[in-house]
C-alpha cells in the first residue's frame, strides 16, 4: 500500500491540531498496513486501503476504495472514518 499524498496531509494536519510535531512520528509500512507510531501512544494506529472493481448495473466497471482500521479486515469504512478514529486514538 502506498501512502497517498492526501492521506499524509490529513494525518499530519490532525497531528498538528493535537500538538504533536510530525517529525517525532514514525510512519511504518508493515504487512500491507500503514502504522502510525506516536511517542507515548501504544499500540500504533494502523490502517490499510483496499481497491476493488465491480461491474455495475449499468454494465460499467466501478472502482471502489475501502479502508480498514486495525489488524483485521472486518469492517470497511471510508477515509473520513479513518481520520475520526485516528483523532480519537490521539486523545
Amino acid at each position: 500500500m502506498r501512502f497517498l499524498p492526501h492521506e499524509h496531509a490529513d494525518l499530519t494536519a490532525t497531528l498538528n491540531r493535537h500538538g504533536v510535531h510530525p517529525v517525532t512520528v514514525l510512519f511504518v509500512k508493515r504487512r500491507g498496513r500503514l502504522h502510525v507510531e506516536v511517542p507515548g501512544h501504544s499500540p500504533a494506529f494502523a490502517f490499510f486501503r483496499a481497491k476493488s472493481t465491480k461491474l455495475g448495473d449499468d454494465g460499467q466497471w466501478q472502482e471502489r476504495v475501502q479502508y480498514f482500521i486495525g489488524p483485521g479486515k472486518s469492517e470497511p469504512c471510508d477515509w473520513p472514518d479513518v481520520l475520526h478514529a485516528f483523532e480519537r486514538w490521539l486523545t
